[in-house]
């Protein structure tokens, strides 16, 4: 495995791995977190990255793996190996509980195969043995001690002990009471010393009471008796104690061989279980984070989509930490970022190696999905001040040594990071190394990128192949770093505009720009010209971009309540059917019931049949509701055709087509309509309907006179003078509302936009009325 020490120390991996040790749940675990190093095998990097995305949706809809109860047993297993060497109660229990881990793991992915074949492929390498944890397990209880049912003797052993124990103390109560009449106790009670039962006897009278004395109090004054009458008990009670810790040690003993069978198994299993744990943890910090896992590429480069810092997400909430866009590789080769000091240079150049970093140890990165990252077998970091006065080494010569094992070592296969690249000498001199330095790595392949103030170098970038510029915005009228990354842009270090800012002397700033030279000053004036306009075009696109979507979502909306309106209007037609159906049959119930009298009465079968066909006429009306209206072709229509006028409910008869226009008898008034207009019904349908008793005649009138009109009293007065007008056959039609405060103009010119019929409007000319009318055309 690639040497990745410097990176990691240098790009802050380690506060990355620390974040894994806070989230994993066992010691192994937290033990493979910390030794957690980057692959540079591409399928390694794919396989992890891939468990890690199983174990993220495991985590999300199954509540994570059953791994509580792993313990760090393996000083123990090493203890085990040792001849004649018994583990305590402690570490076996440790064992028994890591064991039963295993178990539960390996049952619970291996029904969830299927759904997490990568995770469940792993846990199948778990190895756990039933029976060497149910033998722990009912030999030595929660709290690690040894159970009275781990064996007969012992169970024996321990119940002689509490028949003992109880028989000395009735002992020792008897001796306490008859000492105690005569005043020779210290206190009436019964203790312990040597692991033998003794009374408390004042000094003054230790040889009124026979027996053996233990040991004295602190001040002299007590001295602890083991009675005469009771040596015999106390024996029995000592010898029973030590066949308690004989038969302790003889089960310990079995249950240590048995762990020592198993012992190279258990050793792998705890590296699976130590494995499955740090897989959770990425799986949640993945989740922290709203991670995504890089897809990684066969050749070396990199492609970060909306990436951020993830240790500055540690630290800050997400929308306070600016993301970054960034490509390298296919031809472009080596990024030169350039600007101001304090503006995120250094910090995109980090965010990049890190990014690097984290992907080829099988971390989610912050980073949108369609990000790509290469497998760089070094990644080679020249970041900060690594002078030294021990070493004689200035802050240049160590970065010269830096470049120089660069220089040594650097290939397609290297990810170089360079920070300031050329500073801490002659800028003339620094800046053609720096030049010479990149153009070198740039002919071997690998992917550099470096920070820079040096002019000549922006120069550099724009005109050698395979290298380009880039920049961190700029806020020119705060002259504060947005942190927003530009690829392609060289950016200005912008130090005369803060000295002027900052209200330095302007004699200084005056000469300091005639020190730098018309050409300098220029080319900063044109960059920072750049900058600004790029910033105005960028605030320009997100504005559009933000129009765009809402009028994405207005029309989305509009298509789903046009979508529910046709719904509705089918709904209603077939209601509207169905009722007519139902008139029909019970009119042709009627019929029938008119035929068999007219039959009884010997009437003519003419008339039947007469009968028969107008009720037939009337259902193929009926039935013609039923059909969407297709808009009518010139073809489709001829004079004399029956037709109905779309938005309503009229029938007519065609008189004349001229073009794309019919002219149509309905009742006593004659219509001009588009044929687009017209739904075809039957061609001898008219005939079935009478004209009404009372016939309404259309006056025609030109204009309508709202003034003094509430808004939806006028909307139904303007409604019906329209569509008088229409059937009129009249093209143009004011309506005066007055000038007033406008609601009346606003609520007609409102109503005006969804009248079908209506091909525009406008407010009147001067000669015409002004805005106190408005002027329609009908189609």
């Amino acid at each position: 495995m690639a040497d990745f020490t410097t990176a990691i120390k240098k790009l802050e991996f380690d506060k990355i791995l620390d974040r894994l040790q806070q989230l994993v749940v066992s010691e192994p675990g937290r033990a493979c977190a910390a030794s957690l190093k980057p692959f540079d095998n591409a399928e390694t990097i794919r396989l992890e990255l891939q468990r890690v995305s199983e174990g993220k949706e495991l985590l999300i809809v199954e509540g994570g793996l059953p791994l509580d109860g792993i313990k760090s047993i393996l000083p123990a297993l090493k203890k085990a190996a040792i001849e004649n060497h018994i583990l305590t109660g402690r570490e076996l229990l440790d064992i028994a509980l890591t064991l039963r881990a295993a178990r539960l793991t390996a049952a619970f992915l291996s029904k969830r195969q299927k759904s997490y074949p990568r995770v469940a492929a792993l846990a199948a390498e778990l190895l756990y043995d039933k029976v060497v944890e149910y033998n722990i397990l009912e030999c030595i209880d929660e709290e690690a001690r040894i159970r009275d049912s781990a064996s007969k003797e012992l169970l024996r052993i321990r119940q002689d002990m509490i028949s003992t124990a109880d028989a000395l103390r009735k002992r020792l109560s008897s001796i306490l009471k008859r000492v105690s009449e005569k005043e020779f106790l210290q206190e009436e009670i019964i203790t312990t010393r040597d692991g033998r039962m003794v009374i408390p006897v004042k000094v003054e009278h230790k040889n009124h009471v026979p027996g053996f004395i233990h040991s004295s109090s602190a001040s002299g004054a007590t001295v602890f008796i083991e009675p005469a009458e009771t040596l015999d008990l106390n024996n029995a009670l000592t010898e029973l104690h030590l066949g308690e810790q004989r038969e302790i040690s003889r089960i310990l003993a079995q249950l240590t061989e048995q762990v020592k069978e198993i012992r190279p198994n258990l050793e792998a299993t705890l590296s699976t279980l130590a494995a499955l744990d740090l897989i959770a943890a990425k799986a949640k910090y993945s989740i922290e984070i709203l991670g995504s896992a890089a897809a990684v590429a066969d050749s070396p480069r990199l492609r970060l989509v909306q990436a951020r810092h993830p240790v500055l997400l540690q630290r800050h909430r997400r929308e306070e930490v600016v993301p970054l866009d960034l490509q390298l590789g296919d031809g472009t080769l080596t990024m030169v970022i350039t600007g101001p000091n304090a503006g995120g240079k250094s910090v995109a150049m980090k965010t990049v190696g890190l990014l690097a970093l984290c992907t080829q140890a099988g971390i989610h990165i912050p980073a949108a999905p369609e990000s790509e990252c290469g497998v760089f077998k070094q990644i080679f970091v020249d970041i900060g001040d690594d002078q030294s006065i021990e070493n004689d080494l200035s802050t240049y010569s160590s970065h010269l040594l830096s470049l120089r094992e660069i220089l040594r070592h650097a290939d397609n296969n290297s990810l170089v990071l360079i920070d300031e690249i050329g500073a801490g000498t002659d800028p003339a001199e620094g800046g053609a190394l720096a030049a010479s330095v990149l153009k070198d790595l740039t002919l071997r392949a690998a992917i550099t990128i470096a920070t820079t103030h040096h002019g000549m170098l922006k120069a550099f970038a724009h005109e050698t192949p395979g290298v380009m510029n880039a920049s961190l915005e700029f806020d020119h009228e705060t002259l504060k770093p947005t942190y927003r990354f530009r690829s392609g842009i060289p950016g200005s270090s912008y130090a005369l505009e803060l000295a002027r800012r900052l209200e330095l002397p302007w004699h200084i700033i005056g000469l300091a720009r005639e020190l730098v030279g018309d050409t300098k000053v220029k080319l900063e004036q044109l960059l920072s010209d750049l900058e600004r306009q790029s910033q105005e075009y960028r605030d320009q696109l997100r504005h559009v971009s933000a129009e765009r979507d809402r009028l994405d979502s207005l029309v989305q909306t509009y298509d789903e309540k046009m979508r529910d309106l046709r719904k509705e209007l089918q709904a209603i037609r077939r209601k509207a059917v169905d009722e007519a159906q139902d008139i029909v049959k019970g009119a042709q119930a009627l019929i029938e019931k008119t035929i068999r009298e007219i039959r009884e009465s010997a009437a003519e079968k003419a008339t039947v049949r007469t009968a028969r066909e107008d009720v037939q006429r009337l259902q193929e009306q009926i039935a013609s509701l039923d059909s969407p209206a297709q808009p009518p072709t010139p073809e489709d229509l001829r004079v004399g055709d029956v037709v109905r006028l779309q938005d309503a409910s009229q029938l007519g008869e065609i008189l004349e087509i001229k073009g794309a226009f019919a002219t149509v008898l309905s009742g006593n008034a004659r219509v001009r309509v588009k044929l687009q207009n017209l739904t075809k019904v039957s061609s001898k349908g008219l005939r079935t309907f009478a004209p009404p008793e009372v016939l309404y005649t259309p006056e025609g009138k030109t204009e309508i006179d709202l003034r003094g009109m509430l808004g939806e009293e006028a909307v139904t007065q303007v409604q019906r003078f329209l569509d008088d007008a229409l059937v009129a056959g009249l093209h143009r039609v004011d309506i005066i509302h007055g000038k007033g405060t406008g609601a009346l103009r606003k609520r007609v010119a409102e109503f005006l936009k969804i009248y079908p019929h209506v091909k525009s409007f406008r407010l009147g000319e001067w000669n015409e009325g002004g805005t106190g009318v408005t002027v329609v055309e009908l189609d």
